[in-house]
């Protein structure tokens, strides 16, 4: 497919047990990024996709293009969108760009082999679910044990979770298009109301969890009893 421009939608990631890692901005990756990213491939066993702004289109989806509002949105928030889409189309393995001593091959074998279960991943932390607010949101961080972390998972592809997913991302993103336009991320951490160096807020429109936990926790939390969880957690620490 390599250079096509368009991936066979037919491909699957889960069989295939590929695992994505993304780095989505102009920025070049810190040594411990590199030695991070070593660490995935050299430890999960399986064939890694590493998929840059220069390699990109090679996985867009004929039929099925990513939404226009991706150029305007941070590096950041980039990568949350793409792993919904790559999840979503093909499915398999994602993590982020943190170090990993883990072996891959047995967490896809596990979820391959359960026909009821939609995902895998590391049992999510307990604080890790400090942007769904209200009664709903303390009735998810209550279960938090039974939900999965949003760092590095696996996921079968074209299901009812991810069809979720996929369509309230673009659902949202159909809403803070034109805000986004007049608006675009221009930092890779920016997000509404960062305090900019010059003192002023940022005016970008999107808050730091609104297109990845604040729409998939709650879609986890839904589908809890169809998740897996493994010990695929990377280290959170000295990353950057």
């Amino acid at each position: 497919m390599r250079g096509s421009g368009v991936m066979n939608p037919d491909w699957n990631g889960l069989t295939s047990r590929t695992v994505f890692c993304l780095w989505t901005g102009s920025e070049i990756l810190s040594e411990n990024r590199l030695k991070a990213l070593w660490s995935i491939f050299n430890n999960t066993g399986r064939p890694v996709a590493f998929v840059t702004q220069e390699t990109l289109n090679e996985w867009v989806v004929q039929g099925s293009p990513m939404h226009p509002a991706y150029p305007y949105l941070s590096s950041t928030h980039k990568s949350d969108y793409l792993r919904c889409y790559l999840m979503h189309h093909f499915g398999g393995g994602y993590s982020d760009i943190k170090q990993t001593t883990a072996r891959w091959e047995p967490f896809f074998a596990q979820l391959e082999q359960s026909e009821d279960s939609l995902a895998l991943g590391y049992t999510e932390l307990p604080h890790g679910i400090p942007h769904v607010h209200g009664e709903f949101g303390d009735q998810i961080r209550a279960a938090h044990q039974e939900l999965i972390g949003l760092c590095s998972f696996i996921f079968k592809p074209k299901t009812q979770l991810t069809t979720k997913w996929y369509e309230q991302l673009h659902d949202l993103l159909d809403q803070k298009f034109e805000l986004l336009k007049d608006n675009p991320g221009k930092f890779p951490l920016d997000q509404t109301d960062l305090v900019l160096p010059d003192g002023s807020s940022s005016s970008y429109p999107l808050r730091w969890a609104e297109i990845l936990g604040e729409i998939l926790h709650p879609l986890l939390y839904e589908f809890r009893d169809r998740l897996i969880k493994a010990p695929i957690a990377p280290k959170f620490r000295d990353y950057r």
